[in-house]
């Protein structure tokens, strides 16, 4: 390998002994066989060589002059492969990505690439962190006041969530000049949680035991204030809700409200775990036990669990 200084001619030898040969080395005492193609690392500081007689790429450190192969078993062949498991035939030609981590060498075998090192990660930038919205937090700081006696919830009212709001306080109603409104056949608990609902949109129950009763008020809220998705979800928590425990009262409940379809499961579920519905008591907590026989049909007769359990509440009553 030989290097021209452009402004002056001089001539130097950069790698190579002149002889015949495949050794790796430094300056002179590298040796190449029939080199071709040549090229050169985007920042100057490489060349890689195709060594055509000896079926290798050859790199050369311009500083130095030392010569390593990259790749090439020195054997004729067309194998890929990393290192010297890869065969190449005839060596001509080689180019060098723009990024300088890959060669592109033409030979007998086709235009292989050849991978000399990783690509240059991109460029870093600090990301831009964007804060967790308070908007549901804003708004609950709209509901409440501890000053107020117990028994009554003050609330921003923003009267384009539900038409019901709307037509109370925005047509002459004895609501909208009212300085109290009072709200019928509901508890301080459930009324709170659907104006949590409203203004943030949260949905909670609270703890698991009596989760099926505040869902049953809350959904009782739900309709009476035509909050459709309140609703639903509800109606979601009641199915969750059905266990030993409550199948038998959420299926007398279901019952009054209509609710063909958590009517159904409850009987169901009261078919299929029977003794454990009597084991919790869940039978004795029926309001009307006549209502409960027609309404449970079939999950009472056929099962003999709950036969029991008939018989010990037919002699009480009598």
């Amino acid at each position: 390998m030989r290097r021209v200084e452009v402004a002056t001619g001089a001539v130097t030898t950069l790698a190579g002994s002149g002889e015949f040969c495949d050794t790796d080395g430094v300056g002179d005492a590298a040796e190449f066989c029939g080199p071709r193609g040549i090229a050169i690392s985007p920042d100057g500081g490489a060349l890689f060589v195709a060594d055509f007689s000896n079926r290798k790429i050859r790199r050369v450190e311009v500083a130095t002059g030392e010569v390593t192969t990259i790749a090439g078993s020195g054997t004729e062949g067309s194998a890929d492969g990393g290192g010297d498991a890869a065969g190449f035939d005839c060596l001509e030609e080689v180019a060098i990505s723009a990024d300088g981590s890959t060669l592109l060498v033409s030979s007998d075998g086709g235009l292989r690439q050849v991978c000399v090192a990783a690509p240059p990660p991109p460029p870093s930038f600090a990301p831009i962190v964007v804060p967790p919205s308070t908007i549901l937090a804003d708004l609950a700081k709209t509901r409440g006041d501890a000053t107020l006696p117990e028994g009554k919830v003050t609330f921003l009212q923003v009267r384009p969530l539900r038409p019901v709001f709307l037509t109370m306080f925005g047509i002459g109603m004895k609501e909208r000049d009212a300085a109290e409104v009072t709200v019928s056949h509901t508890d301080l608990a459930s009324f709170t949680a659907l104006v949590d609902y409203l203004l943030t949109d949260q949905f909670d129950l609270g703890e698991e035991e009596g989760r099926a009763q505040r869902a049953l008020d809350l959904r009782e809220l739900a309709q009476m204030y035509q909050v459709p998705r309140l609703e639903l979800l509800c109606a979601q928590a009641l199915q969750e809700s059905v266990a030993p425990a409550t199948a038998v009262p959420l299926l007398e409940a279901a019952h009054t409200m209509g609710d063909g379809r958590l009517l159904a499961q409850c009987r169901r579920f009261v078919a299929d775990h029977a003794a454990e519905v009597r084991a919790s008591g869940g039978v004795e907590q029926l309001r009307d036990f006549g209502v409960a026989k027609g309404l449970l049909g079939d999950a009472l007769d056929q099962v003999a669990e709950l036969k029991g359990a008939m018989r010990a509440l037919r002699v009480a009553e009598s």
